[in-house]
């Protein structure tokens, strides 16, 4: 018995300081990409980065989508949300690499290089903390898109380091509210998922 406890032990030891270490390394990488305003395209390749547990999240924003959208998700990773749509008129996934041939790739920390004339409906799940300029997206969604679901870590509710989490922004509840509206849109909807803020916004 005592053998069991010490190997376990050891297995939880080694893992948080292999934890610990990867976390660092993220936090170093990350305050590198924010003085250089990159994207973490390379950590993105790796599909370990896509956790099961952001499911919960996506399928919460995609309840507050209107019948017959045109919707094109933002950091579409495994397509979790197409799996569970329901009255719509179209979904294109969009990411910052390409996992499956339908996904069109696109690095929102650069101009959005497709036509959005196509979409009526915009969902950001998971996805703008890795975007330095929200208000910058904002104006490249266009006058087409009348509703946009979101989630964000608000730096004010939120206090977990945003350089071990690799976020690149760090707006607070107020800066994005702030956002939304010179942007036009109204909150319909708001609720927090393991404190972070999920908004369903329709334009005014």
């Amino acid at each position: 018995m005592k053998i069991f406890i010490n190997k376990a032990l050891n297995l939880f030891l080694k893992h948080n300081t292999e934890n610990q270490l990867r976390l660092e390394k993220r936090e170093i990488e990350n305050a590198k990409l924010r003085a250089e305003k990159k994207s973490d395209i390379y950590r993105w390749q790796n599909n370990q980065e896509l956790f099961l547990d952001w499911d919960e999240r996506t399928i919460i924003l995609g309840s507050y989508l209107l019948p017959n959208a045109k919707i094109i998700e933002f950091g579409a990773g495994n397509m979790i949300l197409k799996t569970h749509l329901q009255n719509y008129q179209s979904y294109t996934p969009s990411d910052i690499i390409q996992r499956f041939e339908e996904t069109v790739i696109c690095d929102l920390n650069k101009p959005i290089n497709f036509s959005m004339e196509l979409y009526n409906t915009v969902i950001f799940s998971g996805v703008l903390e890795y975007v330095y300029d929200i208000d910058f997206v904002f104006k490249e969604l266009g006058p087409t898109v009348k509703q946009i679901v979101l989630s964000y870590c608000c730096a004010d509710i939120v206090k977990l380091s945003r350089d071990k989490n690799g976020w690149l922004s760090d707006y607070t509840k107020n800066d994005l509210e702030e956002i939304f509206k010179k942007e036009g849109f109204k909150i319909e909807n708001y609720a927090e998922w393991r404190n972070q803020s999920l908004y369903n916004l329709i334009r005014e």
